[in-house]
């Protein structure tokens, strides 16, 4: 048996949903320091990199170079720019953020308090982001599989450690899942997204009714989808209730996302290095 005490906690800070307005959101984030400025930051799993709202960059005095335009979840692009690491302070933790990029505010995070989006799978080059939706904090875990897996069962003892394989073309948490009855697909485990989401392809013909909006992309830019109703969501074997899936006529690669609508009240552990597993704690499933 492996003892979790082998797992060495490197940070823990408290996830909150709760906006600078006092409103809440289905996003779940932290409040850190960013080159000495405090700010809210959205965990997001489904980001490839971090981002920085273009302002705070500026504010902290940090140095950008013109980038490519990029493309955010609804297929919008919008301008970027690259920009120098940067002092993250997450909780008693100092890391470093490498890779950063930076883009316009989108138009609700002012009035919010966030300053951009971190990509908890890329917070350190080997320690584990585990993002506990059941205790609602972020910690840094470094631990080898074993040690992380008997860590996590210590720490949640009443739910089961789904171990996914990870598709190692993507830099996000994208494994194996489908929509019952339909086949496996490449699917992003995103924490933040609202909703569960699969492209029509994927579920031929099961789509009602007309597409309407279902949120936005970081641009600005609507996201439509058409309503599936209550379906079936199948990973590893295990079936997890989708109350109301959305289906896409178009969509980037992955082909479906899994949203905080099946993550919360759940437990996602991800690391850096896509050939390390997936672990998704939840309640105990029934077979598929």
């Amino acid at each position: 048996m492996i003892d979790p005490a082998h797992a060495q906690l490197l940070a823990s800070v408290p996830i909150t949903f709760e906006t600078a307005s006092g409103g809440t959101e289905h996003a779940p984030f932290v409040i850190c320091a960013v080159g000495g400025v405090v700010t809210r930051l959205v965990l997001d799993s489904g980001s490839e990199v971090h981002l920085l709202n273009r302002e705070l960059v500026d504010e902290i005095g940090l140095a950008t170079d013109a980038g490519e335009e990029g493309t955010d979840h609804s297929g919008a692009t919008m301008p970027s720019w690259s920009v120098e690491d940067v002092g993250l302070g997450l909780g008693d933790a100092h890391l470093i953020l490498r890779g950063v990029v930076a883009i316009p505010a989108p138009k609700p995070f002012p009035g919010w308090g966030v300053g951009g989006i971190l990509s908890p799978q890329h917070l350190h080059p080997t320690a584990v982001a585990v993002i506990d939706l059941v205790a609602d904090e972020l910690l840094l875990v470094e631990a080898d599989d074993g040690a992380l897996g008997a860590w996590m069962a210590a720490r949640h003892p009443d739910l089961e450690v789904l171990v996914l394989p990870r598709d190692p073309a993507f830099p996000t948490p994208v494994v194996e899942a489908a929509i019952a009855p339909f086949p496996s697909i490449p699917t992003l485990l995103n924490t933040g997204g609202r909703g569960t989401e699969f492209a029509a392809s994927a579920v031929p013909g099961l789509a009602s009714g007309n597409a309407i909006r279902i949120g936005g992309g970081v641009s600005g830019a609507d996201v439509v989808a058409a309503s599936a109703g209550r379906q079936r969501l199948v990973v590893a074997g295990r079936e997890l209730p989708v109350a109301s899936l959305q289906v896409r006529s178009t969509m980037h690669d992955p082909q479906g996302i899994v949203g905080m609508d099946v993550l919360r009240g759940t437990v996602l552990a991800v690391a850096a290095d896509p050939s390390r597993p997936v672990r998704w704690q939840l309640a105990a499933l029934s077979p598929g």
